[in-house]
């Protein structure tokens, strides 16, 4: 029993609750590839539809902590500016 493979991928467009994407399947194992992880070392393979969308999205949450909200500057400030 192996406990690698050689997989042969083939490039496919899934889709699921509306959500669809370009994503590289194993032609053998069915296996999915996360399209932003990539392949080989760190990549992350899954048999589901549905858990590879639910990955994604872990992506973009992780992105969501690091964004900085610049507050706008309130109407009355801009209003000042105007008359001067």
């Amino acid at each position: 029993m192996a406990l690698q493979w050689t997989p042969n991928w083939e490039e496919v467009i899934i889709e699921s609750h509306g959500i669809r994407l370009r994503v590289r399947r194993d032609k053998e194992t069915k296996l999915l590839a996360c399209p932003i992880c990539g392949e080989g070392d760190n990549a992350i393979y899954f048999f589901s539809v549905d858990d590879l969308i639910r990955h994604i999205l872990s992506h973009t949450k992780r992105i969501e902590k690091h964004q900085v909200f610049v507050p706008a500057k309130p109407v009355e400030e801009e209003e000042e500016e105007y008359e001067e």
